[in-house]
């Protein structure tokens, strides 16, 4: 339980910091006690709402709102960016560490689909990240001539150009914000690997759970009901009986509720 609500705390703190990094791409930087309220909201909201996002997007109007109106489209963007850099964070760190310990994952033929999935979305996501910036930074003054126009339509796609251009004019921010949410998942998976551990009454290695917590997290994304319940305990069902395992609906449970749970105090701020 300690633990549960350390880690919850951490990532309160992990994921306010990483949005305040993000808000300087905007040039931007509200309080870090607006931050932290700000992010609690969102928890909340990210728990009642289909979908882990919608809380997210009350965050960032809430920025927005206090911010200058040239300002905003680019604050709103960064709801899908640092959401995006979650993501890649989380699949890259998978892969980092199956690349670890690759000869013992390929040599297991339950492992070795997980473990290429995993390798390969990690590979694109890093890949494809790069390649988005750097086609931004050559080809920015050709899409900002595009886009112009008397249209309402065409000043919405100019502002989010010119959004795009500011966040590649300064990747050092990107990175220092996918470091902060790579880290988290570090801890994050290493919980769940003591949670197995402990539930099955097993061990289970570190990096089998990291490449199975990599892509049930991934599930929950989907907007179709709070909090990933339901769409969650399939997929790390699944995910475990895919490696020989059963439990992994139990195991999701208690690590769910026990974030779920502290999020719910996001109502008071």
């Amino acid at each position: 339980l300690v633990l549960d609500l350390g880690l919850f705390l951490l990532g309160v703190c992990s994921t306010s910091l990483r949005f305040r990094v993000l808000l300087g791409l905007a040039d931007v930087a509200p309080p870090i006690s607006t931050i932290l309220r700000l992010q609690m909201t969102a928890y909340f909201f990210n728990t009642v709402i289909p979908g882990s996002i919608g809380g997210d997007v009350v965050k960032a109007l809430y920025v927005a709102r206090d911010a200058p109106a040239s300002k905003r489209t680019t604050i709103l963007l960064l709801v899908f960016i640092e959401r995006l850099l979650g993501v890649c964070a989380l699949l890259i760190m998978a892969a980092i560490i199956v690349l670890i310990r690759l000869p013992v994952l390929l040599a297991d033929p339950l492992l070795r689909p997980l473990a290429i999935t995993v390798l390969i979305l990690g590979a694109s996501v890093l890949v494809g990240g790069t390649l988005a910036i750097l086609i931004v930074q050559k080809l920015g003054d050709r899409l900002d001539r595009f886009t112009s126009g008397p249209s309402k339509i065409a000043k919405l796609l100019n502002q989010l150009v010119a959004s795009f251009l500011l966040v590649s004019k300064k990747p050092k921010r990107l990175l220092a914000a996918l470091g902060i949410s790579m880290t988290f998942h570090v801890l994050a998976m290493g919980y769940f690997t003591m949670l197995t551990q402990i539930i099955l009454e097993r061990d289970v290695p570190y990096a089998s759970v990291a490449t199975v917590f990599a892509l049930g997290l991934l599930s929950l994304m989907l907007p179709i009901s709070p909090s990933g319940l339901g769409v969650g305990h399939v997929a790390f069902k699944r995910l475990f009986e895919a490696i020989g395992l059963a439990g992994g609906a139990s195991i999701f449970n208690v690590y769910l509720l026990g974030q779920i749970t502290p999020s719910l105090l996001g109502v008071f701020p």
